[in-house]
C-alpha cells in the first residue's frame, strides 16, 4: 500500500520543525490592542504574569480585554482585585461600573460610578 507519508522512491522525509521558525518574534502587547486580537493580549499577559514578568497594570488590562470579548465576570473579577491595591487608579472605578452595568447588577454599578466620579473630581 502507498503511503503518503513517504516518498515511494527518492529520500528521507525533510523534517519540518514548526518550532524553529526564525525570524518569529513575540508580539508586543500594544500591536496586540491595536489589532483588536483581545484573546492574544489575555495570552500574552497571563504568560507574563506567570513567568513573574508581570507590569504593575496587568490586572488592569485583561480586564480591559476580558470586557471586550465578552467575558464580563472575568473582568469583574480583575478589576476588583485592581480595586484593593494601594495606589488604585480612580479610572478602575469607571471600568468596574461598566462591567457591574453589562453584568445587569445596576445598583452596583451606581455605587461604583459614583466612587469613581468622587476620586477623580478630586484628584
Amino acid at each position: 500500500m502507498l503511503s503518503r507519508a513517504k516518498p515511494a522512491v527518492g529520500g528521507e522525509v525533510p523534517h519540518s520543525d514548526k518550532r524553529k521558525k526564525k525570524g518569529r518574534k513575540i508580539p508586543k502587547l500594544e500591536e496586540l490592542l491595536s489589532r483588536r486580537d483581545f484573546t492574544g493580549a489575555i495570552t500574552l499577559l497571563e504568560f507574563k504574569r506567570h513567568v513573574g514578568e508581570q507590569e504593575e497594570d496587568t490586572n488592569l488590562w485583561i480586564g480591559y480585554c476580558a470586557f471586550h470579548l465578552g467575558d464580563y465576570k472575568r473582568a469583574l473579577e480583575e478589576y476588583e482585585n485592581a480595586t484593593k491595591e494601594e495606589n488604585c487608579n480612580p479610572e478602575v472605578w469607571v471600568n468596574l461600573a461598566c462591567t457591574y452595568f453589562f453584568l445587569g447588577m445596576y445598583k452596583q454599578a451606581e455605587a461604583a460610578g459614583f466612587k469613581g466620579k468622587l476620586i477623580l473630581f478630586y484628584i
